[in-house]
Parts: structure tokens; C-alpha cells; sequence
């Protein structure tokens, strides 16, 4: 615990002797200065000068200077409840804290933020009153409750309502002709988590194995995922310190996920005519997948594999609805044609959006949906490995972990 507040300490020192020292013009000025170090990076000097300017800093959960830099707002720590309503938002995530205030003073967050140890910051010390914490700063001749309740004022609950007209705001509509004006201020630590989230898909290790194996046209086991139409945004400039902590760490930069609706091209389909899983899916189309799927059936009763042949599953259920949507990109009714009247008219709802509206209000057409893609990919699983691998328990295990992921999808048919 003491080594990192004392590596922090030393490091301070350095940073400060370093500019300093060239500058000395003698032995003498240089054992000055080295002197005038060690008191000012002691424990028992440095601690209530930190505990004099944490003042100028305030932890919060949503900063206003996203919106502006000079914006200055109520320091605001949302408490949200988590709640299993499927939205991403404050109270479902966990993220930490952001900082703003002075830049001057942001080496006494660097402090706090220290490890203690791997779960347990110096902040963390301070508000549960940390034994080995108190001792280290008792020997320093210094009162531990009086630096606590000073280092403390960071996260200080500010019970001010202020705003800024830097700030964006929006009306918000209550009732006819009535509406709040909200200011609407930046959840930095979501924005962090999600960009951690994405860099982590995107240049994660196995992510960048998986990209060479893509370039030498080799196999690779787990493959890798990407998100299109992603747009970087940058907050603060060249001093994004000048914005929030979590800014800084970021670079200034944040993601914006695209929310617009896919765009598909047309492609030469064809149109099932009396069935679609027999005439417009084809089983060596999804030959990586059975490949992947055949070995994991070894292992089903392992919780980790299941998980496996559900993302395996949840991949060919995903190109099997692009192919449906592909046809819904052709002109309504067509499948009111003489030529298609022995199509199914479950498939003629699932694929003509003729029939939309019973498309969004029936639920049964998409129960025989459901049920015929779980067939399809079981028959094809059986022609591309021979009915020999059929008999045993395992394929029988697979064949219920294939219903089951096919009736947990079927709301995306």
C-alpha cells in the first residue's frame, strides 16, 4: 500500500527537480533544490497541501463541460437503481466516476485514484476508514479525520441547482402548451465504457489474430466481430484535460453508434415458388459453420460450449434472415402471383410485405418459422456430417440447444 503512495510521491519530485536542475548553476544550488524536494514531496507537507486544493475539483457522474469547456453546472452523481428493463443507462452500468475542475490540481485525484491494493483506492481508504491507511498517515505526524474529511469534499454532494447557458438544453413537453427546459449533460463514464467495449471488439488480441487469419485465407477457431458506420467525436480540442478526466484518458475521444436503419441492396434471389428453406438456402453456403458447430458437440454439457453453439446458432439464424429480408425488398404481393400460390402462407407472411400487418399483429406464423429454420439447420447439420453422427446422445443434446436458441430469436423473424 505505502510503496504506491510513495512511487506517486517520488515521481512528483522528479517531475519537479527535472526543469530546475538544469537550470542550477552550481553544486550548491542543486543540493537546494533536492533539499527543498524532499520537504515539499514529503507525506506530512505535500497531504494538507493536496488537502487544501482537492477544493477546486468535484467528482461527477454526468459533467457539463462537454458541451462547453467554460460551462459551469451543479456538480451532479446520479444514483440510479439497477433495473433488468434492457435499456443502457445510468444504474445498469458499472463505471466509474469522472473528474473535473482544475487542471493545476489534478495530481491530487492521480493520488487518490492509487491502489491500495487491487480493488481499493486511496478514496476508498479515506471513506472507510482504512486502518493501514490511518497508521501510514498517523506516522506522518498528521491527523488522518481532519485530511479525511478534507480529501472527501471531492465527492460532495452539491444540493445547488444550477445551470449554465452553455449547457444544451432542450424542451422537454408535460402537457399541452406546458414543458420543462432540461439541460442535458454527458454520462462520461458510459461513453468510456463503451468505447472500451468497442475498442476491445475491434483491437482486442484474439481480434487481430483473427484478421491475419483472414488475410492468409486460414480458418480461425473463434473469428472476429466489427461495427460499421462507427463516427468518432472529439471533445475539448488539443485539451481535452480541460473537459473531464475520463476525456483526457480517452484523448478527447468518444463513439457514436449508428442508429439508422440497414440499408439492403437488391441481389439476385430467388423467389420460393413452395418453399423457402428448401429453395433459397443451401447447405454448403454455411460449411464453416457446421465445421465449428461439429466441434463443440463433444462437449455440450459444458456450460461454456453451449454458449459457444449459441453464437454459432445466432450467426446462421442472422443469414438466414438476411436472405428473408433480401425477398421482402421485392414489390409487395408478389407472392399473391399464380405462380407462388403453393408457398406456405406462413412464409408468404414472413416474406411478402403484403401481408404486414398480419405480420405484426400474429404471432403464429412466427412459432412455424422458428420451428422450420431449427429443422433446416438440424437436416443440413445431418447431410453435411452423414445420418451416422444422429444416433448418438450428443446430437440429441444439440438438437435441443438448436430449438432453444431458435425460440429465443424468433421475435427478430
Amino acid at each position: 500500500m505505502a510503496e504506491s503512495i510513495y512511487a506517486f510521491l517520488n515521481e512528483r519530485k522528479e517531475l519537479w527537480l527535472k526543469d530546475r536542475i538544469k537550470k542550477a548553476e552550481n553544486e550548491t544550488v542543486i543540493a537546494e533544490l533536492q533539499q527543498q524536494a524532499n520537504d515539499k514531496f514529503s507525506l506530512n507537507e505535500w497531504l494538507p497541501d493536496a488537502a487544501k486544493r482537492v477544493t477546486q475539483l468535484s467528482m461527477v457522474s454526468h459533467p457539463s463541460k462537454f458541451s462547453h469547456p467554460s460551462a459551469k453546472t451543479s456538480s451532479v452523481i446520479a444514483k440510479v437503481e439497477q433495473s433488468n428493463d434492457g435499456y443502457l443507462r445510468s444504474g445498469n452500468v458499472d463505471y466509474s466516476l469522472d473528474v473535473f475542475g482544475n487542471a493545476a490540481a489534478m495530481d491530487v485525484f492521480k493520488f487518490l485514484s492509487l491502489p491500495l491494493n487491487e480493488n481499493f483506492t486511496v478514496l476508498d481508504g479515506f471513506e472507510q476508514q482504512d486502518q493501514a491507511l490511518k497508521t501510514l498517515i498517523t506516522h506522518a505526524k498528521l491527523n488522518f479525520d481532519t485530511l479525511s474529511t478534507e480529501f472527501l469534499k471531492i465527492k460532495a454532494t452539491d444540493h445547488s441547482v444550477k445551470t449554465d447557458h452553455l449547457v444544451k438544453q432542450v424542451y422537454f413537453p408535460v402537457r399541452e402548451a406546458q414543458y420543462h427546459l432540461l439541460s442535458i449533460l454527458t454520462p462520461s463514464g458510459l461513453i468510456t465504457r463503451l468505447k472500451q467495449s468497442i475498442d476491445a471488439i475491434r483491437f482486442s488480441e484474439d481480434t487481430k489474430q483473427a484478421k491475419e487469419a483472414r488475410k492468409k485465407n486460414e480458418h480461425h477457431e473463434i473469428g472476429y466481430s466489427d461495427i460499421f458506420d462507427l463516427t468518432v467525436t472529439g471533445y475539448g480540442g488539443t485539451q481535452p484535460q480541460n473537459v473531464s478526466v475520463l476525456n483526457s484518458q480517452n484523448a478527447g475521444r468518444a463513439y457514436l453508434l449508428s442508429t439508422c436503419p440497414p440499408k439492403f441492396e437488391n441481389r439476385n434471389i430467388k423467389l420460393p415458388s413452395q418453399d423457402f428453406f428448401q429453395q433459397c438456402l443451401y447447405w454448403k453456403r454455411f460449411g464453416s459453420e457446421f465445421e465449428s458447430l461439429q466441434k463443440y458437440v463433444t462437449g455440450i454439457n459444458n456450460q461454456h460450449t453451449r454458449k459457444k453453439i449459441k453464437k454459432i446458432l445466432r450467426q446462421m439464424v442472422g443469414d438466414i434472415l438476411f436472405i428473408a429480408f433480401c425477398i421482402r425488398k421485392n414489390e409487395k404481393g408478389w407472392s399473391q402471383k399464380e405462380h407462388y400460390q403453393s408457398l406456405a402462407l406462413k412464409q408468404k407472411i414472413w416474406l411478402d410485405d403484403a401481408y404486414l400487418d398480419v405480420r405484426e399483429t400474429e404471432s403464429e406464423w412466427r412459432d412455424e418459422i422458428a420451428r422450420r429454420t431449427a429443422k433446416w439447420i438440424l437436416d443440413s447439420f445431418e447431410d453435411f456430417y452423414g445420418s451416422k453422427l444422429f444416433g448418438s446422445p450428443e446430437i440429441i443434446e444439440l438438437k435441443g440447444i438448436v430449438f432453444e436458441a431458435l425460440d429465443e430469436d424468433k421475435e427478430f423473424f
